[in-house]
């Protein structure tokens, strides 16, 4: 047999895997259920779209076959993240009202890091530049896409223990961040820029800022369609924009097979840190709260494992030494 005979094989093999069903994997009915539970109370709740009813059916991927139902406990956190921020449109406004603070983040990032008299994203809107408005855009654009990618490469290269590190801590940094949303409620560069520093409007929607340069240039529609539907007006603390290619960035350098993508990887993350600042979506500040909640998070989740690891090979142990002699 060939080698080319060979590839084939296992193509045909690997997509077997894939796109059969399984005929001895016992099923279960709660993954199913629970999604389409959520289908339901999307409807009760208002506002059913159709990415929300195939979040729902992506539940029936654990009743296929093993490899479907693998992916979906892999990536069950980012479903639920995503989950989670789309609910924020039911409670967030009531949630922040009367409590947003709009001249206090200006004042402290013109205190530290004024450059004559003005904060970062005011020099730098001061000093557009159209190569910087294509990489900066690019950057907002993808920034989820790079992390998700990073997610498939160590799914597909079975480094499950790394990627259930980097799918929870994903969905930690969120919680965190999603909190900070509540409990420091601040505004954005690109609100002060267009409204001033007097008491927040609760009648403003969710906008791309400098991102729209990224449009005007390319005649897309991308930020628009994308900031459409935001909800966190007042989420300027902290950046999760540069939360996730730190993360991504980590994730590279603990697995030795992606070495070809930790320079890519740490490139992404400093364009990352700058775009959120020229695109006036965020002050230094919060760029710095994004690389510490990153990276708390990141030491959190991997310590918590390896405490769950702890136990189990404890637990491994004292079943071994609990077995009869052998003669």
């Amino acid at each position: 047999m060939d080698a080319r005979t060979v590839r084939r094989a296992s193509l045909a093999a690997l997509f077997g895997e894939w796109l059969l069903p399984s005929r001895s994997m016992k099923r279960r009915a709660w993954p199913a259920g629970l999604g389409l539970l959520y289908i339901a109370l999307i409807g009760a709740l208002g506002g059913l779209r159709a990415d929300h009813v195939f979040i729902g059916l992506l539940g029936f991927l654990d009743l296929y076959n093993e490899k479907t139902r693998a992916f979906l406990a892999h990536f069950f956190p980012f479903i639920l993240t995503g989950a989670i921020y789309d609910s924020m449109r039911y409670y967030y406004w009531p949630g922040i009202a009367g409590r947003v603070h709009v001249a206090e983040p200006h004042r402290l990032e013109l205190s530290w890091f004024g450059l004559h008299g003005l904060t970062p994203n005011e020099w730098l809107d001061a000093h557009r530049s159209p190569v910087l408005d294509l990489a900066c855009g690019f950057a907002y654009l993808v920034y989820v896409g790079e992390y998700l990618a990073i997610a498939f490469l160590l799914f597909f290269r079975r480094r499950f223990d790394v990627l259930r590190t980097f799918a929870l801590s994903f969905l930690m940094v969120n919680l965190l961040g999603f909190a900070t949303y509540f409990v420091y409620p601040a505004a954005p560069p690109w609100y002060v820029t267009a409204f001033g520093d007097g008491p927040a409007r609760m009648d403003v929607h969710s906008v791309a800022a400098a991102a729209s340069r990224f449009d005007l240039l390319l005649g897309t529609h991308f930020f628009d369609e994308m900031y459409g539907r935001g909800v966190d007006v007042y989420g300027a603390y902290p950046s999760l924009h540069v939360a996730y290619p730190l993360l991504a960035a980590w994730a590279a350098f603990r697995v030795p097979e992606l070495r070809w993508v930790r320079v890519p990887a740490v490139c992404f993350f400093l364009l990352m840190c700058l775009s959120a600042v020229y695109l006036q979506h965020h002050y230094v500040i919060d760029v710095l709260l994004g690389v510490a909640y990153a990276a708390a998070t990141a030491a959190i989740v991997a310590g918590l494992r390896a405490i769950h690891l702890r136990s189990l090979a404890r637990g491994g142990d004292r079943r071994s030494t609990a077995l009869p002699a052998g003669p």
